[in-house]
């Protein structure tokens, strides 16, 4: 007797937990709305002349889909991420006064997200029924902007010996501008590179080069944290000239005779310009004025020169002289 009601009992909750999964399976398997919350990333936004004062970041979504779907998706915990670039021509724009100054202002129709979003809900088996917000908006503040000029002093350059700089070195860009709030801004007097050496050149080369971003603290940005200088370089030759010594600021009554009247310059010369550089390039002068000095002898300074000769020495640099009346 004992064992015939066991027996009932048993099958009654078998009968009990198969209806309970039944019932479980039905309402897993019905369509359902529940909250989705979606997570909105704003591209295409110059974040180096524009502050970001209001964003949206995030936007609930009314969706349907099975209640086995509902179930997963809360148990995971997974959040969908939506990207939208502000540069596309669905996004309004307009503008309107804060206190940061003149804002402008970004918005996206939610409706017009409509393929997208539908796209990315139907990857989770889900599909888009409403939205706690008619649009998505971001809001910008322009910075105030300041051009300035590179500093590379901080770059030191050597060259390996009978090679020199042919020129003079170039930096691309030649100005950066900085973007921040105009009292930062006013205080900074130069945009620098960063220290570097560029040593033994034996041709010409471009290098890249950091800008020391110091003021970055600050939230300061630049139109670029890099530029190239190129720096030209030359095979230099050693050539010597006699140069015959004028005098200037001569007295038309008397003449002075120069002991030596000529003297001996020794330069290095471009090898590529080493048939285009004379002697009859090069002067050489003594002042007469000095002779009213008293001085023994008059100091010789080299007057004229090719640009992009270098000088070595000058021999000798005073000479003698005789006033002749």
């Amino acid at each position: 007797m004992k064992s015939g009601r066991r027996h009932s009992t048993l099958t009654f909750l078998i009968i009990l937990v198969l209806t309970a999964l039944v019932w479980s399976a039905v309402a897993m398997s019905e369509v359902r709305e529940f909250p989705i919350r979606v997570k909105v990333e704003m591209t295409g936004i110059d974040r180096s002349r524009f502050a970001v004062v209001e964003a949206d970041s995030m936007v609930t979504l009314q969706v349907e889909s099975s209640g086995f779907r509902a179930f997963v998706y809360s148990l995971k915990g997974k959040t969908l991420t939506l990207k939208l670039d502000i540069n596309e021509e669905s996004v309004r724009r307009y503008s309107r006064q804060g206190e940061q100054g003149y804002l402008l202002c970004r918005a996206v129709s939610v409706n017009d997200l409509g393929d997208k979003l539908a796209n990315a809900l139907l990857e989770m088996d889900m599909r888009q029924v409403g939205s706690a917000k008619d649009s998505l908006r971001i809001v910008l503040s322009e910075r105030k902007s300041k051009v300035l000029r590179v500093d590379i002093s901080d770059v030191n350059i050597s060259f390996a010996e009978g090679y020199g700089l042919y020129g003079e070195p170039t930096v691309s860009p030649k100005e950066v501008t900085l973007y921040g709030d105009e009292e930062v801004l006013s205080k900074i007097e130069k945009v620098s590179v960063k220290k570097m050496n560029i040593n033994g050149l034996m041709r010409s080369g471009r290098f890249g080069l950091t800008l020391d971003t110091s003021w970055s603290r600050h939230d300061v940005y630049a139109s670029t944290d890099k530029v190239t200088l190129t720096v030209p370089v030359e095979q230099y030759v050693e050539r010597v000239y006699s140069i015959p010594i004028v005098v200037t600021g001569q007295d038309s009554a008397v003449r002075l005779n120069l002991y030596p009247d000529n003297v001996s310059l020794r330069v290095w010369v471009p090898k590529r310009d080493i048939a285009k550089v004379t002697a009859e390039q090069f002067s050489a002068v003594a002042d007469y004025r000095d002779v009213a000095s008293h001085l023994n002898s008059l100091k010789v300074r080299l007057s004229r020169f090719p640009q992009r000769v270098r000088i070595h020495s000058l021999t000798p640099e005073e000479v003698k002289y005789v006033v002749i009346k």
